[in-house]
């Protein structure tokens, strides 16, 4: 008769992290594992005193969750430490903040086909209006502190990137109001932590990580091969690398194994 598998040990969600602004119309929930894994980096990080003013996180390609990494670490730094973090997003080819606070945004852009005769299960709640975001700083439209989300975490602060036109967005890298907004930001926080676009698919993420002196390095385990990796690390070879990311990691068990580990 074959023996019967215990059950897997429930998730203890307490140690789940939700980020939220302080109106409660923007969250998002990080996963036990997901924070997990992201405070043994900034424990390293922060008692080695490794952690600098300024940190860029970085991908190869597209789609590698710079974005999620971002705001998850920023999120757990802040909780853990109380140092003041703020994590700016520079991506204007991609921006995902907002989607990731607002999933009801991510769904308008693909919106689902509904079943006929079923009623909507969608929010009717109306969607967070447009904030004003850095591009409107930037641009002289909004004052810095209108562009900012304080969120439920005290020390924690978000900037959204907004969508500057592609015509404009190698001048907004290099231009100095981009680096005067930094420098404003730079005496208010402990930390910046730069959201900028893939490395290998425009070189503007190249001179917005130059405006930090380290970063991360975000990858996918079976999506991105190593080759585009090594190039985006050339790419920057001139700032230090504080670690590397490794998003949506699949870990197989074999039975045998599974059999030695206590399962109580």
């Amino acid at each position: 008769m074959a023996k019967q598998r215990k059950k897997a040990p429930e998730i203890d969600l307490s140690q789940a992290l939700t980020v939220s602004a302080l109106d409660g119309r923007l969250n998002h929930t990080f996963a036990p594992d997901v924070i997990q894994s992201f405070r043994y980096m900034a424990t390293n990080l922060t008692l080695n005193n490794e952690l600098p003013a300024r940190i860029a996180l970085i991908a190869a390609l597209r789609g590698e969750g710079v974005t999620h990494t971002a705001v998850a670490l920023g999120a757990t730094i802040a909780s853990d430490t109380g140092r003041r973090i703020c994590v700016v997003e520079l991506n204007w080819w991609a921006p995902g903040m907002l989607n990731l606070l607002d999933p009801r945004r991510a769904n308008l852009a693909t919106p689902k086909k509904k079943k006929k005769n079923m009623p909507s299960t969608e929010s009717s709640e109306p969607l967070l209006p447009d904030l004003p975001r850095i591009e409107h700083v930037l641009a002289g439209e909004a004052d810095l502190d209108a562009a900012i989300i304080h969120t439920n975490i005290p020390t924690l602060d978000l900037i959204p990137a907004g969508d500057i036109p592609v015509s404009r967005r190698p001048a907004t890298a290099r231009c100095s109001t981009l680096r005067d907004v930094l420098t404003q930001l730079t005496k208010r926080y402990d930390h910046l932590l730069l959201d900028v676009p893939a490395v290998r698919i425009t070189s503007d993420a190249i001179v917005l990580a130059a405006l930090s002196s380290a970063c991360i390095v975000v990858t996918q385990q079976g999506t991105t091969s190593i080759t585009p990796v090594q190039q985006a690390l050339d790419d920057v070879k001139t700032l230090s690398i504080l670690g590397v990311v490794l998003n949506k990691v699949t870990i197989y068990m074999p039975d045998w194994i599974r059999g030695l580990v206590p399962q109580d």
